[in-house]
């Protein structure tokens, strides 16, 4: 189809057009106004070799980069039922399920360092703060157990967080816009690829294979 046809169809559909931008800005502001506002509290936690560090009073750059390694291999440990169980058991009276849990903990690090960070995001700022220290803590516990070394440990306990994170409200209704917009596109392709009314000469020779040899004007005879 002609892309030519297809603008010219648009133009004619106008309102059509014009309606779906309107709706999927306004779902786009309707998702904005339910939406919760959602906190982030965050728990920085070490991990350095502090054998090395008491017998030689220092650390070199081999010792960093083994404790970043330790960094990746403790990733799976946060996340593993041990943790999660306890980290269940701390926060109790907040009815949560270990799901819920794991949806709310995220582990972020500098490549170029030995701290990590845990994070637990909630639409509730003290629970927030509470799963992230409980996580931190239950973490720091199962290490120190497993490795029967005090190389983990926790820099800062997280915060209650005062202000929620950012939610781009106004990248939201953009989205819903520009959905509306491709969706009127689409409607449009689609009732103009089935519409078989003749609108110019042009349609005729395509249509019946025959060349127009003329064409009656349309004139008002009173």
């Amino acid at each position: 189809m002609e892309i030519k046809r297809i603008l010219s169809s648009v133009a004619r559909k106008w309102w059509l057009v014009v309606l779906l931008v309107i709706l999927g800005g306004g779902l786009g502001f309707v998702i904005n106004f339910n939406s919760k506002p959602i906190y982030q509290a965050d728990t920085t936690l070490y991990i350095i070799n502090r054998d090395k560090l008491l017998t030689d009073g220092s650390l070199n750059s081999q010792d960093i980069a083994v404790s970043e390694q330790l960094v990746r291999q403790y990733y799976d440990i946060i996340y593993s039922r041990l943790v999660i169980s306890e980290v269940l058991r701390e926060v109790k009276g907040y009815n949560l399920s270990e799901k819920a849990i794991l949806s709310m903990v995220s582990l972020s690090s500098n490549s170029e360092s030995n701290i990590f960070t845990i994070s637990a995001k909630s639409d509730d700022p003290e629970l927030a703060s509470v799963v992230a220290n409980a996580t931190g803590q239950a973490f720091t516990k199962q290490i120190r157990e497993l490795t029967n070394s005090d190389n983990v440990g926790i820099l800062d306990e997280a915060q209650e967080p005062i202000s929620p994170l950012s939610n781009n409200k106004i990248q939201i209704v953009f989205v819903g816009l520009l959905a509306g917009l491709m969706s009127a596109f689409f409607v449009v392709y689609i009732l103009e690829y089935f519409d078989t009314t003749v609108h110019s000469a042009e349609d005729i020779e395509k249509g019946l294979k025959v060349r127009v040899i003329g064409i009656i004007p349309e004139n008002n005879i009173r």
